[in-house]
């Protein structure tokens, strides 16, 4: 009996230790990937234009929302305390003058440019717009990175409010309606890029290419855009062509532009 006891014991250790060996020269098996993306990343996969769509109604009813809480303001130092009660953090101070005071604010992964105008020094604000906030200033950008991070220093408004929508608006908007212009459907869509590209136009991403659908994000100067193509799928000729503003830059978008910064900083 203790005999049998005995080879059964080593039998199971000699199991046991076989069992370690080939589990430690087995490859490790490999991590589940994330599927949770940063604030302020392009995410890992393309989205959906369906995604795309449900994600920009959120962000506008996001936007609306907040614009009304901010009518329940009396007086300038009133602004500020709602967006922080609102969870808002104030990355920047673009403008603040008697007639005029506008903010960059981030919450999650998105950013605003809150626009107070103030009629003849006005205590309430007499208009308030919010922004998609396109020019971002660096402190905005690392807000929208870093959950965490925080200004090492007081906030300083900008004198010259070099990161203002309202600075680059009007250039912008005209671009778009040339844009429009030169963009007519009823042409191939192998033929978009190439005119693109003639114009001065750099694709910094193709954020989806279907059948019935492509759309590029591209980039000139200061002003960046997003090119939408409904495609007509048995002719594969253009139905509908539209130019937006391009809130969510993809990565590609992202880095051509901070080369273009760094390029203006070292002249």
């Amino acid at each position: 009996m203790m005999k049998t006891h005995l080879i059964a014991v080593a039998a199971a250790t000699l199991l046991t230790s076989n069992l370690a060996a080939a589990q430690a020269s087995a490859p490790a098996a490999p991590m589940a990937r994330s599927t949770v993306t940063p604030p302020g990343t392009a995410p890992m996969a393309p989205m959906t234009r369906q995604a795309r769509m449900d994600r920009d109604k959120a962000y506008k009813g996001e936007k609306d929302a907040l614009e009304a809480k901010l009518k329940a303001g009396n007086a300038r130092a009133d602004y500020a305390k709602i967006l922080e009660d609102n969870g808002y953090r104030i990355s920047s101070i673009n403008a603040d003058k008697k007639d005029y005071l506008e903010y960059e604010v981030v919450k999650g992964d998105h950013s605003y440019e809150v626009q107070l105008d103030f009629d003849k020094g006005a205590a309430k604000a007499t208009k308030i717009d919010l922004a998609t906030n396109m020019w971002r200033t660096d402190a905005t950008k690392k807000m929208l990175r870093d959950a965490n991070y925080k200004h090492t220093g007081p906030l300083v408004a900008d004198k010259d409010s070099r990161y203002s929508d309202r600075r680059y608006m009007k250039g912008w908007t005209d671009e778009k309606g040339q844009l429009e212009k030169a963009l007519p459907p009823n042409m191939k869509v192998a033929d978009y890029r190439p005119k693109l590209e003639k114009m001065g136009y750099k694709i910094t991403s193709v954020n989806d290419r279907e059948a019935d659908y492509v759309e590029y994000e591209i980039l000139k100067g200061d002003h960046s855009y997003e090119v939408q193509i409904d495609v007509d799928p048995a002719t594969k000729m253009a139905k509908k062509v539209d130019v937006a503003s391009n809130v969510w830059d993809a990565k590609g978008t992202d880095r051509a532009k901070e080369k273009k910064e760094d390029m203006k900083a070292k002249k």
